[in-house]
């Protein structure tokens, strides 16, 4: 049986796998597992609830939350009824949700808990066609019991006549937090009132505000709102809980009702699945509209390339709104593997590798830079004999590693079909004289490196962008497999990658089944590339978005003839077989004299310093290139106390002189002619930063790459004055 829809893959597997172990979810800290079948139960309830409180066909439901277990019920539940959803990250602004369920015709939201809903309740007048609201986690209302809606857990806001210490505590927060609202019942709000008209000088001295006792009690007046156990009756929109839906659905399904399954059963392969909004770092957010038939051409056929299969267990802890995160979950119940929620946090997710022993997880390279960081740092704090012995382990294991390479096929060339004997000769007596050194790192070092992830990983998918070289080569060294993937939200989105038996380093492996590439001249789209040059890619295939939500002059441009602009450099390996991803076209400096520069590759080389955490590359129509870098400061401060400079803070180091000399002698050492760059890519000037570029900041997209355009409108002063 072909399979066509995404219920259609979930009923087959539920078939196949019923007993297996679909996810494991944490309970009082330890994970429980649930069957196909057990999950099956859920989205049938979960949907049947959605469509007893009027949820429809193509109805579109946004999606605000991060990766839990709900997220997934609920995804397929929607999908289920032919509708489409819309996510968002769990910690997306109020404007962020307010453009993505305005623009995407939204007539629902599910919210994970209280921060969701809270900023949701700022933009909820401007959203008038939303009319149901659900919460996977109730909200904390400062109430009676008896005047609690379900959707909210009453807290006590007097305690012997008196306020109560959480009630204090929420009104000393909300003073600090001019954004946070304080929910409360009718009464609460009176017991509220009265308190401030007593106390309010006392809560300026206690923390220590500067405000006026009026401003006080007008702003918290005015961000105080009233929730009562009749609010579903006085409000044009409705709140439930996930816990009430479930009921609702349960009911149902008790009596017979039978009207999801039957929904689910005449879903067909064009019906729209999702609307995900790309990240907008350059105008408004586009909605990428993918199908059914978008979904089930990766779910089918990624799982057969990257060698995935019901024995596999993943350890997720990417955000499920995510196209790449998503569709390794579908991949993985498709082939009934099972799934283990986790964060990408230190402190979670080590505990979680060692209990849960994954074979695969998925993953962007901002994790393995931390694992790779987290190595070094803990080899930096052993003795200098430990010291010694992992640098030397490192350097048998590149060196041999890349001999083994040129001999298996996997150290792939651009420039010509094949090594010369002369070459493999070399590269023959190397692995030879290596091999006995490389069995003893492996041994003494390697080993203990990989039990880091629980000792069955098989291999980790790495995507969302481009895994640096010297990343590449020291995993690679050290025995732990990282197959890199590559695709786009507009492709659903694997496009090509890696696998366990064919890792071609430094490429995005093959493309998947179905998936065409061609490189093209960036001047000239119909001018296709010979392998080995530098061009835009374009791609052609089954996994080609319906195109953009409401924007017919935007799904033009990137679509033409079938193929879609990624809006990638790359270029193909000399065989033709791998892909090479080189940046982003519109990431291109020009320099005012004309000279074109891709400043991934330099980026990438200057990572490789033991003093630079963070860099993005300068310079567009100035006269010469720069570099911000944020500093790694545990090994500069080393630096610093082993040098003898002296420092009253972090600001003062950094615009210290012989520190600055550091960080210019470390890019003249690593972006040099030997390493295959141009006199005009020399970074002439340096600007050392204090903080990491975030998220939160919005210096970067929640899949970790950073917001080129924000970046330098941001650090404007400092780009023209290192760049001339």
């Amino acid at each position: 049986m072909k399979l066509q829809t995404l219920n259609e893959m979930l009923r087959n597997s539920v078939n196949l796998y019923g007993d297996r172990t679909a996810f494991k979810v944490k309970k009082e800290g330890k994970f429980t597992p649930i069957t196909y079948q057990e999950f099956y139960k859920k989205v049938e309830i979960f949907g049947t609830g959605l469509l007893s409180i009027g949820i429809e066909k193509f109805d579109h439901v946004g999606l605000v939350s991060d990766n839990r277990f709900e997220w997934i019920i609920a995804d397929m539940a929607i999908i289920g009824l032919r509708a489409a959803d819309v996510p968002c990250s769990g910690s997306s602004s109020p404007q962020d949700i307010y453009f993505k369920l305005n623009h995407s015709d939204s007539t629902a939201v599910i919210l994970e808990g209280e921060t969701q809903f809270s900023n949701f309740y700022k933009i909820a007048k401007d959203l008038p066609k939303i009319k149901n609201i659900i919460l996977y986690d109730r909200v904390k209302v400062f109430s009676e019991k008896e005047d609690t809606p379900e959707w909210a857990i009453p807290i006590n806001f007097e305690e012997h006549e008196e306020i109560s210490k959480k009630f204090k505590s929420e009104i000393e927060l909300s003073m600090k937090n001019k954004n946070k609202h304080i929910f409360l019942s009718s009464e609460a709000k009176k017991f509220l009132e009265k308190y401030l008209e007593r106390n309010s000088e006392n809560l300026l001295k206690e923390t220590c505000s500067k405000d006026t006792a009026d401003s006080v009690k007008n702003s918290l007046a005015n961000r105080a709102v009233v929730i009562d156990g009749q609010y579903n009756k006085t409000h044009s929109h409705k709140i439930y809980s996930f816990e009430k839906i479930n009921k609702i659905g349960e009911g149902l399904l008790a009596q017979g009702n039978v009207s999801f399954s039957e929904i689910a059963e005449s879903g067909q392969p064009d019906d729209l699945t999702t609307i995900i909004y790309t990240s907008g770092t350059t105008s408004d957010p586009k909605g990428v509209m993918l199908t059914n038939s978008n979904f089930m051409h990766n779910a089918i056929n990624a799982p057969i390339a990257i060698t995935i299969n019901k024995d596999d267990n993943f350890l997720s802890v990417l955000p499920s709104w995510h196209a790449y995160e998503r569709i390794v979950e579908y991949c993985a119940l498709c082939v009934g593997a099972s799934t283990a929620y986790s964060k990408p946090f230190k402190q979670v997710l080590l505990p979680d590798l060692k209990t849960e022993k994954p074979t695969v997880m998925c993953s962007v390279p901002r994790i393995w830079e931390s694992v790779h960081k987290g190595v070094l740092d803990n080899v930096k704090k052993s003795s200098n004999l430990q010291q010694l012995i992992f640098n030397w382990a490192i350097k048998i294991g590149e060196e041999y590693k890349e001999a083994e390479g040129i001999l298996h096929g996997t150290w792939p060339l651009f420039d010509r079909p094949e090594y010369t004997a002369e070459e493999l000769t070399q590269a023959k007596r190397t692995a030879k004289r290596l091999g006995w050194k490389y069995r003893l790192a492996d041994k003494i070092v390697f080993k203990k490196i990989r039990k880091l992830t629980g000792g069955r990983f098989r291999f980790a998918i790495s995507g969302g962008g481009a895994l640096n070289e010297s990343m590449d080569k020291f995993f690679n060294a050290i025995g732990l497999i990282i197959t890199e993937g590559y695709g786009l939200t507009e492709t659903s989105p694997i496009l090509a990658g890696r696998t366990k038996k064919d890792n071609i380093m430094f490429t995005v492996g093959p493309p998947i089944p179905k998936v065409e590439i061609k490189i093209v001249n960036k001047d000239d789209y119909n001018k296709e590339l010979p392998n080995g040059k530098v061009g835009i890619v374009l791609v052609k295939g089954p996994m080609v978005m319906k195109g953009y939500y409401k924007n017919e002059e935007k799904t033009r441009e990137v679509i033409k003839n079938g193929w879609l602009n990624t809006g990638d450099l790359g270029k193909k390996t000399y065989n033709g077989k791998y892909l090479k991803i080189m940046g982003r076209i519109k990431d291109t400096i020009v320099l005012g004299g004309g000279e074109n520069i891709e400043p991934l590759p330099l980026e990438d080389k200057l990572k490789e310093s033991n003093y630079i955490n963070m860099v993005i590359i300068v310079g567009q129509d100035k006269s010469r290139l720069g570099a911000l870098i944020i500093p790694d400061f545990e090994s500069l401060k080393s630096y610093a106390n082993k040098e003898g400079i002296k420092y009253k803070d972090t600001n003062e180091l950094i615009n210290n002189s012989k520190i600055i000399s550091l960080y210019q002698g470390e890019q003249k050492r690593l972006i040099s002619k030997e390493h295959g760059f141009m006199p005009y890519e020399t970074v002439m000037g340096i600007a050392l930063l204090l903080h990491e570029f975030t998220v939160e900041a919005g210096e970067m997209t929640e899949t970790l790459k950073m917001k080129r355009f924000e970046i330098h409108k941001k650090y404007k002063e400092e780009i023209d004055r290192i760049c001339g």
